[in-house]
């Protein structure tokens, strides 16, 4: 596996805060907002796409959990890079699109209507959650190449000096 360039397995967005996302062929993420048409867009100027990797979907279900795409209410599934080892200020190329990797993705408690055993079991491989850097369109297929591995901190805590 390459960890700086793969692709784009697949695009999801809900217009539901708590359902399942639907999978789209192409998505237009727009700077510091997030996904047009998602649920989550425009809530948090920090948190405003979620990207998980696709292997660690297929290793869920080839252990036997009943999940998709969808009901991990991810927006970006990457294949053939190293997502989960990404750090915070890492960015990605995703199409015409650039995000920057704000944290780690944590499991919510909606994971657990799936199975009660998942949050532990994606402790550390549940993914990024970004903020759009550049805005423009993305499509299922689209290389995604790290073009920066990380820039600690990815953003200042608020009330520092620093620039």
């Amino acid at each position: 596996m390459n960890s700086s360039t793969g692709n784009l397995n697949g695009i999801y967005v809900g217009s539901r805060k708590g359902e399942d996302k639907a999978p789209v062929e192409s998505a237009e993420l727009i700077a510091d907002h997030g996904l047009r048409g998602d649920s989550h867009a425009g809530r948090d100027p920090r948190r405003q796409v979620s990207l998980f990797a696709a292997e660690t979907l297929r290793d869920l279900q080839n252990e036997g959990f009943e999940v998709s795409a969808g009901s991990l209410s991810a927006n970006l599934f990457t294949e053939d890079i190293e997502l989960n080892s990404l750090k915070p200020g890492a960015r990605l190329r995703v199409g015409e699109t650039i995000i920057e990797v704000i944290e780690a993705r944590k499991p919510c408690r909606s994971i657990t209507k799936i199975d009660n055993r998942l949050p532990k079991r994606l402790y550390g491989q549940c993914g990024q959650l970004g903020r759009i850097v550049k805005s423009g369109i993305a499509h299922v297929g689209d290389e995604v190449e790290v073009i920066i591995e990380s820039r600690w901190p990815a953003i200042p805590p608020s009330g520092s000096d620093t620039q």
